[in-house]
């Protein structure tokens, strides 16, 4: 049985060949083993953002931020999403949020451009 590394290994390198379903299934394999890892649910939303599940994402993405806020790729995936959805109020709650816990800023807009 692969471990949960291996098996975000395996659901990167899909969702970056745009295979977004065998992506979604390495990670919900993973998540089904380990379902408190904020890594899993943060590429559950990324992948879940990138087939336009923006409801899935956000509720995915949440997950990891509670457990990892000043994390600069969850944050900026879910602050795309939120915006996406039309949220921007609860982006901006998101974001000050994370600043609180020290998102280091140049992290942050770094991963923002290249989500």
């Amino acid at each position: 049985m692969p471990t949960s590394q291996e098996l975000l290994r395996h659901a990167h390198q899909c969702h970056e060949e745009g295979r977004f379903v065998a992506a979604a299934d390495f990670l919900l394999e993973a998540f089904r083993a380990n379902p408190e890892a904020p890594e899993v649910a943060r590429e559950l939303g990324k992948v879940l953002r990138s087939v336009g599940d923006l409801e899935g994402s956000v509720a995915y993405l949440k997950r990891s931020w509670q457990h990892e806020p000043s994390d600069p790729i969850t944050v900026a995936e879910l602050v795309l999403a939120l915006h996406e959805l039309g949220r921007g109020q609860e982006a901006v709650q998101v974001m000050l949020g994370s600043l609180e816990a020290g998102l280091e800023e140049n992290s942050f807009a770094l991963n923002l451009m290249n989500s």
